[in-house]
């Protein structure tokens, strides 16, 4: 049986007995949708069609509304970063802030220490009040910034609190587009600072007293190292004379004279090229051979017996020479420096005080007028029995002088006086070198004595330096500014936005969209591949092309120092031994041995061990977090119950809001004109140039 026909019957009609028969209707099948041959109706098509165009617009609308509704969500999480950058910012000022106190402070102490070695070293030592005087300059500067560097972070922080709300309500503000609106804010976590800068005035007092105890501590140094060069200068001086008149013709010399008087040559009468190839024992050495030569060469010139008195005299005068210089010391090998060399008679005066008159010598006769004391047995004078022997002291009293030779203290002066008092005798030279070693051995006596004062002030200074690098080696500030734990932002969104009805008014009833809320939260977490040692090294290159220091005086050589010291703020010190070697090599003078040289070693061993941990430098960015991590850490309860005490404490329009927040802001920074805020000035040692270090708050604070 077919599903429907082409005549009567859908008509609803029936025939019987050759007419048309009216049958009861009934109601659509589907036959309505499918005709007799199984094909679709025209009814079937067009309902399709209208099912289908009802469902696609009603897609459309619902995701419009879906896709509007989570907009605030995403308001919300831009407001939180935008919040928290401005943390962000705050807290990359207050690390290149604390970088540049840390630097300057070690950079100063070095260069007190710097001074301390030059003021050891006497060569240096005048060079040492400059350099003591650019150490204290930079620490001063230090302090200066330190304290302007807190007053502007204190006030920074202060107005962190509405930036961080003006720009979130300005990000807020450039989401509103069109008929959605939004409002609410960014609340910093915590709301308040809690940055502890007491650490400053604490440090700068203790760097302060150091810094006096280290200035004081340098003079002693200096005065001690220039009593020790003015005592190695008469050393030095008094060696040269002592040089000269061994082995240098002027116009003779005891080295010429001995060759000239005595016939001394070779390993025995050598020369000395230099002073500092000489020592005092090589005189002494001349001298014996000299002596020995001539006691056993003398001969009298005649048979006179005045010449055969001063021949005796002579050959006695050698005798008691090389007497003396047995006796002598001459000691110049490592700390024990003694040369203790006779100094001749040179007239009758000097000569009764020595053992030439009072020893009993001298032959002696008994004659008609009595016992009497001859130069020799074979005097002609000498006629009578042998009377024992007497010293030249007792002519006059116990004995009588001889007629003939006369002998006497007279005979023995003028032979002493003939060799000492011309530039032709050898006791002439000899005198030179004799008093030079006294002027030496007492050079070098006071030169000790001013050793031993420069090594126990020397010692003193390692001790203060240590002290001063100590008072530096302290934890680092733990800045906490407003919304250090993160910023959380509520975003609400108006009601009665309209379902766009353009291509649905004829299929669906209009529609809005019901009010939204929503809560999100951003915390700073380190940028791993963000250096921020970047930003101190490019604040350097600034410093150094705005002054123009290079290698020209000390105030140049301290601040590429303290720039060495500034760009590794964010790395351990491991270099620093290097980096302060350097330094001191720079000035002349500065040696690897001696007090200075051990100073020197001490200094840069303190702060390489002094422990100054690397600072995490990495940039910090906000990110996003659950909203419920951030309010637990402040205590702040439930997210719900604060997002909406906020929502409802905050303006509908967040443009005038933000305009509100910048003001006030700028109002508690003091910044009457343009967005630029200068938390501290730089001031560079041996230079008039203060670098002022600045935020511009604008990318803050929106337009």
């Amino acid at each position: 049986m077919g599903t429907g026909s082409r005549y009567g019957v859908s008509r609803g009609l029936v025939r019987g007995g050759g007419r048309a028969i009216p049958r009861r209707r009934r109601r659509p099948g589907i036959g309505t949708f499918i005709d007799d041959e199984g094909g679709y109706t025209t009814i079937a098509l067009v309902v399709a069609m209208l099912v289908s165009v009802t469902l696609v617009f009603g897609t459309a609308a619902a995701a419009w509304s879906q896709a509007r509704a989570a907009d605030v969500q995403q308001v919300a999480d831009a407001a939180a970063l935008a919040g928290e950058n401005a943390v962000a910012g705050f807290t990359t000022v207050a690390q290149v802030s604390d970088a540049c106190v840390l630097s300057m402070g070690i950079a100063g102490v070095v260069t007190l220490g710097a001074g301390l070695v030059l003021a050891a070293i006497p060569p240096a030592a005048a060079e040492s009040e400059e350099v003591i005087q650019t150490g204290r300059t930079l620490l001063e500067d230090r302090r200066s910034f330190a304290t302007s560097a807190a007053e502007g972070l204190q006030r920074l922080e202060a107005a962190l609190p509405a930036i961080v709300m003006a720009n979130a309500s300005s990000c807020i503000s450039a989401n509103c587009a069109g008929a959605m609106e939004y409002s609410g804010t960014a609340v910093p976590c915590p709301l308040q600072s809690e940055t502890d800068y007491s650490f400053l005035e604490k440090e700068a007092e203790e760097t302060s007293e150091a810094e006096e105890e280290l200035d004081e501590n340098a003079e002693q140094l200096r005065e001690a190292a220039e009593e020790k060069k003015e005592a190695e200068d008469r050393a030095s001086e008094a060696r040269e004379r002592a040089w000269r008149a061994d082995c240098v013709n002027d116009p003779k010399c005891l080295r010429e004279r001995a060759g000239t008087l005595a016939g001394l040559s070779g390993a025995y009468n050598p020369n000395y090229e230099s002073a500092a190839a000489w020592r005092f024992g090589y005189a002494l050495r001349r001298a014996t051979n000299y002596y020995r030569v001539r006691v056993r060469t003398e001969r009298r010139a005649s048979s006179s017996p005045r010449e055969m008195s001063r021949s005796a005299a002579r050959k006695r005068f050698y005798r008691y020479a090389l007497e003396q210089l047995g006796k002598a010391t001459c000691v110049e090998e490592g700390e024990s420096v003694e040369v203790d060399l006779p100094v001749f008679p040179h007239n009758t005066d000097q000569v009764r005080g020595t053992t030439l008159v009072t020893e009993s010598v001298w032959p002696c006769t008994d004659e008609p007028e009595g016992r009497t004391l001859h130069c020799s047995r074979d005097c002609p004078g000498a006629t009578g029995a042998s009377a024992g022997k007497a010293s030249l002291a007792q002519v006059g009293a116990e004995v009588r002088e001889c007629d003939r030779c006369h002998m006497s203290v007279a005979t023995m002066g003028s032979v002493a006086n003939a060799s000492t008092n011309i530039d032709n005798g050898f006791e002439h030279y000899w005198r030179i070198i004799a008093e030079a070693g006294d002027d030496y051995t007492q050079a070098k006596e006071d030169e000790a004595a001013a050793e031993k004062k420069l090594e126990d002030a020397a010692e003193r200074g390692e001790d203060l330096f240590d002290e001063a690098i100590k008072a530096l080696a302290v934890d680092r500030p733990d800045f906490k500014p407003a919304g250090w734990q993160g910023c959380v932002a509520v975003v609400g969104r108006d009601g009665g936005v309209s379902v766009p009805t353009e291509l649905t008014a004829s299929f669906l009833s209009g529609a809005s969209l019901p009010p939204g809320l929503a809560m999100s939260a951003a915390a700073l977490a380190p940028e791993e591949t963000a250096d921020g040692t970047n930003v101190l090294s490019d604040l350097f290159s600034g410093i150094k092309s705005r002054t123009g220091f290079g290698a020209g005086n000390v105030a140049d050589a301290v601040c590429d120092l303290w720039g060495k010291m500034l760009v590794g703020y964010g790395a351990r010190y491991d270099s620093v031994k290097g980096d302060v070697d350097g330094f001191l090599d720079r000035f002349d003078g500065v040696t690897g041995i001696g007090v200075g040289g051990w100073l020197k070693n001490r200094i840069s061993d303190i702060v390489a061990g002094a422990g100054f941990e690397p600072v995490d430098m990495r940039v910090r960015k906000p990110v996003l977090t659950h909203s419920q991590n951030v309010l637990d850490q402040t205590g702040a309860g439930h997210g719900i119950g604060v997002a909406r005490q906020v929502l409802m404490e905050v303006p509908e329009d967040p443009q005038s809001a933000a305009k509100t927040l910048a003001r006030e802001a700028l109002n508690r920074l003091g910044v009457l004109d343009g967005t630029t805020f200068t938390v501290a000035e730089i001031e560079i040692p041996g230079t008039d140039v203060a670098v002022p270090l600045t935020i511009d708050l604008a990318g803050f604070l929106g337009s």
